[in-house]
């Protein structure tokens, strides 16, 4: 649900900065549960094309970048994945993955970034190598950016998603959840993904209409819609 809920977010910035979904690149830092299905859905949804992941290789102690020029086979790949997420190497090699250094995601030349994977990974030392090619930095994971490289992404001009609107549609699957067991009625498949893609295109609107609104950045707006929120509910239940 949270992979699905990022690609909802991404297709719905790619409409309003004008892009053409079908044919993006994008380079995602992470293969657990979240990158596995953002990658997935970034290629069945958008048609877009996914040119690496990375993950963590506990073996080696260190992280690596697997990447192919033409696109990666996600599918493939969880093939070779074990319970924590690690790619075989070898195996990956074998069927054409070139194994890169753990940054790699991150300087790619693609249309779409996302942190799927640890918090504080977008810093001022490694902001700079973010190509200029990119124009949406979708954040998957909670915190991946730091403050200081936000001020950098701001300059560059570069669309993000901050994370707690990216990557909320897990948390509003275990709502879904939640109301569903209450009823003790159940939903389809189909209509729990329906419901999801409502849900997030309408949040997504909200904190896009409130950036152009008052011309703040969009991590800025998301903090603006979820606090005016609380201050509407609490005085419709005349706390304040």
């Amino acid at each position: 649900a949270t992979g699905y809920g990022v690609v909802i977010c991404i297709r719905e910035a790619m409409k309003k900065l004008g892009i053409e979904a079908k044919g993006t690149t994008a380079a995602i830092q992470g293969f657990g549960n979240v990158a596995q299905y953002t990658a997935t859905n970034y290629i069945d949804q958008l048609g877009g094309i996914v040119k690496c992941v990375s993950c963590w290789d506990r073996f080696d102690k260190k992280s690596y970048t697997f990447y192919k020029a033409g696109g990666i086979d996600p599918w493939y790949l969880m093939t070779i994945t074990d319970q924590y997420g690690m790619i075989n190497k070898q195996e990956a090699a074998k069927n054409g993955y070139e194994i890169q250094d753990a940054e790699s995601w991150l300087k790619q030349d693609v249309d779409v970034l996302i942190p799927a994977a640890l918090e504080g990974q977008i810093t001022i030392d490694n902001v700079h190598k973010i190509s200029s090619q990119v124009k949406i930095i979708a954040e998957a994971a909670n915190g991946p950016t730091t403050t200081e490289a936000d001020e950098i992404i701001k300059k560059n001009q570069q669309f993000v998603i901050p994370d707690f609107l990216c990557n909320c549609g897990g948390v509003t699957c275990s709502y879904f959840e939640s109301v569903q067991n209450d009823a003790n009625f159940y939903w389809s498949e189909k209509e729990v993904l329906e419901k999801l893609d409502e849900k997030m295109t309408v949040a997504f609107e909200s904190v896009y209409s409130m950036a152009k609104e008052r011309n703040v950045f969009m991590r800025d707006a998301a903090y603006m819609v979820a606090i005016q929120r609380v201050v509407t509910a609490m005085k419709l239940r005349g706390w304040v």
